[in-house]
């Protein structure tokens, strides 16, 4: 069996620190093998002190970010594999096996899978839509997949993602440049390099989904703002392409909105009317949908409205770091 090593960034996460490396003490995987590494990036609370109890690597980092700190746990790890997940996730007994399996295929660069809501504790509201929404922030892998390109809606994430030191070398590691979208980007760099994306079911962790809607949406503009570097970096990914066509047809009908609304100051209600119908359709086809799949009419109502409200944050955080980008290169 390979080595491992588990490299998790973390940031004043002292009351799920334990919680994860509990569950990773607890992997049915020989002991000699994994290597644990925390990076902490600048807690101001027990994090340090807590993971300190455990049988693991604690490394300190300025505090430049998640993607940052796994660079850093990868210069200071040895192990042949290497396996992500976050300070706020749950492993279950059977991660690191099932991850060691899918990386003996040595044309698969990668490995991950769901990132379900753990429901051992009180979830709220925000956690439960995180779950349960068409516009979906976690992935989720029902069915084992191999693909040798990066898809639309087909991602991965950090908090549960392995590779092989080789293929993270080959590629060039963690682009630190990223704050978000860093995950996609060395997923588009493994699929250029010719080896394959695995999505396996069996490789899943349990996560403490957001539980406001605030930092839901602070959330997602992290996305968005990460979005223009991946496509600056990535201009003929089929990602980049998507991006552009959601991009552009969230601002038309914004536009178009507020055209209709500039036309109804002096036309009447009409042109404002026909201007939100696609949102208006969109509305009544999400309501439709949640009320079939939650059974829950205060859900089919509210989660539409949310749905929107991320696609704006997410839009908004797109265009704000393109504005940046633009100003600082006049």
């Amino acid at each position: 069996m390979r080595s491992v090593s588990i490299i998790i960034p973390v940031r004043n996460c002292e009351s799920t620190i334990a919680d994860l490396l509990s569950s990773i003490m607890e992997l049915d995987y020989p002991k000699d093998l994994i290597e644990v590494i925390v990076v902490d990036g600048g807690s101001t609370d027990r994090t340090v002190e807590i993971a300190s109890r455990y049988p693991v690597k604690v490394i300190s980092e300025p505090g430049l970010g998640p993607g940052y700190g796994r660079k850093i746990g990868i210069e200071h790890s040895k192990g042949e594999i290497l396996a992500f997940t976050d300070g706020d996730c749950i492993v279950p007994k059977s991660w690191l096996k099932a991850i060691a399996r899918d990386l003996e295929d040595p044309l698969v660069g990668c490995v991950g899978g769901s990132i379900l809501l753990d429901r051992r504790f009180n979830a709220g509201f925000t956690a439960e839509y995180f779950e349960e929404s068409i516009v979906r922030v976690m992935p989720l892998s029902r069915e084992r997949k191999i693909y040798d390109k990066l898809l639309p809606f087909k991602h991965l994430a950090f908090a549960n993602l392995a590779t092989r030191r080789d293929v993270m070398e080959a590629v060039g590691g963690i682009d630190v440049g990223f704050r978000t979208f860093e995950d996609m980007d060395l997923i588009q760099r493994i699929c250029d390099h010719g080896y394959k994306i695995l999505f396996d079911p069996d490789v899943y962790v349990w996560h403490r989904h957001r539980q406001s809607v605030k930092e839901l949406l602070k959330q997602v503009y992290g996305y968005g703002y990460g979005g223009p570097r991946f496509r600056r970096s990535h201009p003929r990914s089929i990602v980049t392409r998507w991006y552009k066509l959601g991009v552009t047809l969230f601002y038309l009908i914004i536009s178009s909105i507020s055209m209709g609304a500039i036309l109804s100051i002096t036309y009447g209600p009409l042109p404002i009317l026909i201007a939100s119908a696609p949102i208006s359709l969109g509305y009544i086809y999400c309501l439709a949908y949640y009320l079939c799949k939650t059974r829950s009419v205060v859900k089919s109502v509210v989660y539409p409205i949310l749905d929107i409200a991320v696609i704006i944050s997410f839009c908004l955080g797109d265009t704000i770091s393109n504005l940046r980008y633009m100003l600082r290169n006049r």
